[in-house]
């Protein structure tokens, strides 16, 4: 039914049976709807071409189909005469990720990785280039784009470097990491086997980040307990409006009353239940402690694949892991060779680090006065 409303001639009819295709969480896309989404990528109605390639985010396509999706979503990509934004959500819904990057797809997509776009965007923009190669001009202009970039998305943006090899991309990495404004969400046990890769020289350049970035857990409480006497005038109006802003984009993953997402615990009675230095901590420290059901586990498969994540589907079949703002990950229980609880939030860390003292006061502020009726 919904392959031939979508094959219809009826736009809306057609837009209508796309949004279902994309919300229906298969597992993967029906034959039947490989060509009615197609088509629909093809087609010059800018709406039923969005919500095309929303269905080629939402739903993978089988081997079989994959490499005309994935042409026909390039094509997508590539039509400057498109808007951008549907551009960028076509290049991120390629299964497999890029083999290469022109450099037009690739200055489309470094262009929403600015401090001003919403963070939900900025995500999807560090998605597509972490599953990318990149070529080495690619690489010194992506390392460049670290400094100022946002703890959400920076510790996806170091992918790309796994190849090593090239002395000056590598010094250009290190570089970049230590003047950038979100380094502390960059974790030590991660970098160090990515530097690895690279020369000696290399190498010893970032033991320096490499320490700065190893805080133990006495700095931790001693920083903790320094913020706490500063948090005593903090406005919940302004705390309020960081929350929903782009800078702080809390909205993006926590509800408060009826709005906001669902990647983090709901916080619409949080002052409530958690006494001021609790929310501090899970603010600074979001690795520190762990809310009720959300919990990370880590799975390793068979082949060596590892995935982290929130555990949102266990059925006789396969596990649900909510890997970040841009969705789900799905794993057959048969290929899992060991699950274990993980030790890293999908709270980015480094976020704290992102607000000046007055903000992070406001913040908790508005957090400790939540309560339903409040907003």
């Amino acid at each position: 039914m919904l392959a031939n409303l979508a094959n219809g001639s009826s736009s809306d009819a057609r837009v209508t049976a796309l949004r279902v295709m994309a919300a229906s969480k298969a597992r993967e896309l029906p034959a039947s709807w490989v060509e009615p989404v197609s088509r629909g990528l093809a087609d010059s109605n800018g709406d039923v071409a969005a919500a095309a390639v929303a269905v080629a985010r939402a739903v993978p396509p089988s081997k079989e189909a994959s490499a005309s999706m994935n042409e026909a979503l390039l094509r997508v990509a590539h039509d400057a005469n498109r808007p951008k934004e549907v551009r960028l959500d076509a290049v991120a819904a390629v299964s497999g990720g890029l083999s290469s990057v022109s450099d037009d797809l690739f200055e489309l997509v470094c262009g929403y990785l600015a401090p001003s776009t919403p963070a939900t965007t900025r995500l999807v923009a560090a998605t597509v280039l972490e599953n990318a190669t990149l070529d080495r001009a690619q690489l010194l202009t992506l390392a460049d784009r670290l400094k100022s970039s946002g703890p959400l998305e920076l510790p996806h943006l170091m992918r790309p470097f796994d190849r090593g090899g090239d002395d000056e991309v590598g010094v250009a990495l290190v570089s970049a990491l230590s003047d950038a404004a979100a380094k502390s969400s960059v974790r030590p046990d991660v970098l160090r086997p990515r530097l690895a890769k690279y020369s000696p020289a290399v190498q010893q350049r970032g033991e320096a980040l490499l320490a700065s970035l190893s805080e133990d857990t006495v700095a931790q409480l001693k920083r903790l307990e320094t913020l706490l006497v500063a948090m005593r005038d903090g406005d919940p109006r302004r705390g309020q409006f960081l929350f929903n802003s782009p800078k702080a984009a809390c909205s993006t993953c926590h509800t408060i009353g009826y709005q906001g997402g669902n990647v983090g615990p709901d916080l619409t009675s949080i002052g409530q239940v958690r006494t001021e230095r609790d929310l501090l901590e899970a603010i600074v420290f979001p690795n520190a402690s762990f809310a009720r059901g959300y919990e990370p586990v880590v799975v390793t498969t068979k082949s060596g694949q590892v995935v982290g994540g929130l555990m949102r589907g266990d059925s006789p079949q396969e596990i649900v892991l909510l890997t970040g703002l841009q969705g789900e990950t799905r794993i057959d229980k048969s290929t899992i060779a060991n699950m274990e609880p993980g030790s890293v939030s999908l709270m980015p860390t480094g976020f704290g680090d992102q607000l000046s003292q007055g903000e992070l006061a406001d913040l908790l502020a508005f957090l400790k006065g939540t309560r339903w009726g409040a907003n």
